[in-house]
């Protein structure tokens, strides 16, 4: 019985690494795998060695981007702020930094929540898992901050934190497409007038449009 050699964890990473950024780059379907071979200077034989095929190298480049964030995620940002617009404001600027900071890995998972039906079963399952674990994640974050508001009879926390989430997502829409269309961007604080847009839209949301009635 042939011996399996140990695997070389600095070969892996540059796998992995080289995957992250071609698979962003380019998408599932483009990138071949001798092209994440050539770039970890490694041979393909060994790529297949660690992974056994593509489908397993993309959804192990999904699983480390992932965990990438999750290692260094700080929750403070969230539960340390005042008030709810405070905290999405905070939590916007964080996102941003982070993405900023991981721009491969970030397009990677956007990616793949994006065009998840045309990924392997595999990665679909691990995507869905994903999202479930980002809402619960979320919410777990957002709760002793929402927990210290008082709401208007008639209003629920639920109700509140719907409609922030509609404002909340059309702003990363928003953000994404001024990042694509700015790949020069490197500091968040060009992204200062987005931001400030976003507050004012939060606090018309907790004041209300409409005087008297």
């Amino acid at each position: 019985m042939t011996k399996r050699l140990p695997e070389d964890p600095q070969k892996k990473a540059r796998m992995l690494a080289a995957a992250i950024q071609l698979f962003a780059a380019q998408g599932y379907e483009v990138t071949h795998v001798d092209q994440i071979a050539q770039q970890a200077a490694v041979s393909k034989g060994l790529v297949f060695k660690y992974f056994v095929n593509k489908e397993q190298l993309y959804l192990a480049a999904l699983t480390a981007a992932n965990q990438q964030f999750m290692t260094v995620i700080d929750r403070t940002v969230w539960q340390d702020s005042p008030d709810l617009s405070a905290m999405v404001i905070n939590a916007t600027r964080y996102k941003i930094q982070l993405q900023l900071q991981f721009p491969a890995e970030f397009k990677l998972l956007m990616t793949a929540f994006v065009h998840q039906q045309q990924l392997p079963a595999s990665s679909q399952a691990y995507v869905q898992k994903m999202f479930v674990a980002n809402h619960d994640l979320t919410s777990e974050l957002m709760a002793p901050v929402v927990a210290r508001l008082k709401f208007k009879p008639g209003v629920t926390a639920a109700d509140f934190l719907e409609v922030i989430g509609y404002i909340t997502n059309g702003y990363v829409q928003k953000i994404q497409q001024y990042l694509a269309a700015h790949p020069e961007m490197t500091r968040i604080e060009q992204m200062e007038p987005l931001i400030q847009d976003l507050a004012t839209k939060l606090r018309l949301v907790e004041s209300g449009f409409v005087v008297g009635g």
